[in-house]
């Protein structure tokens, strides 16, 4: 029987400030009692609303809204939180998702902007391995991506153009595909995680989502297979490993 040597956490979508309160509380609370090996933020932790393509010309929209506010609270009340409660040898990995880019797309689209906003002159990022937009996370079998496809059928997708065992986030809801080789009989995955987001946001205005809150936690054994579980939040309550956690 292989021995279990690393575990971890793969946490997307938080989108700060927009965070749900109450996944965010379970998620400390287990990650602080499960130690692990491994944390993943898995893109999206901040939302970056206020520099969103999709908010231009729209003031009502950025009424009291400011990145550096953003940068700060994330930072105070996500960053430094989860940082005081991963054990001191944990390898930790903060992806770049489709929304910390929009800093990148506003420079350059305005280049007076450059070496004031980027994620690494507003956020300690030091004990981080910073995973570039696009990029991914080989941890044995396992590869992590934020999402590159925001679709019906997106595990799918990701687990056929990648040809291995792929988990992502991006579109807020859980979805697995699955799919074996004729040739060795093994297995592969595609994967989806939920968010830890509001999943009404304001700029949804109500409309009907089936969007999700959860996280994926997993253990890697040595010979680089691994076993994986995904807790479905809801109303702020959680069971894992008969243990009842509350947000």
């Amino acid at each position: 029987m292989n021995k279990v040597i690393k575990k971890g956490i793969f946490a997307p979508d938080i989108h700060y400030p927009l965070q749900d309160k109450e996944s965010m509380n379970i998620l400390m609370k287990f990650t602080k009692k499960f130690k692990p090996d491994y944390f993943i933020f898995g893109g999206d932790q901040m939302d970056m609303e206020s520099i969103s393509f999709y908010n231009k010309n729209k003031p009502k929209l950025l009424e009291n809204k400011r990145l550096i506010d953003d940068y700060n609270g994330f930072q105070n009340n996500v960053l430094d939180k989860v940082n005081d409660i991963l054990p001191e040898e944990c390898e930790k990995y903060f992806m770049i998702g489709n929304h910390e880019y929009r800093v990148v797309r506003l420079i350059e689209t305005d280049t007076q902007y450059e070496g004031f906003i980027e994620l690494e002159n507003n956020l300690d990022l030091s004990d981080y391995k910073v995973i570039d937009y696009n990029g991914f996370i080989q941890l044995g079998h396992m590869v992590f991506i934020h999402g590159i496809k925001y679709n019906t059928y997106f595990a799918k997708y990701n687990l056929l153009e990648y040809n291995e065992n792929i988990f992502c986030g991006h579109v807020h809801k859980l979805q697995m595909f699955t799919k074996c080789s004729p040739l060795d009989g093994n297995p592969k995955i595609g994967v989806g995680v939920p968010c830890l987001c509001d999943t009404n946001p304001q700029w949804k205005r109500g409309e009907p989502n089936d969007w999700m809150h959860g996280f994926l936690y997993f253990y890697l054994h040595e010979d680089g297979n691994f076993t994986f579980y995904i807790p479905i939040i809801v109303d702020g309550k959680v069971v894992i490993n008969d243990k009842v956690y509350h947000g």
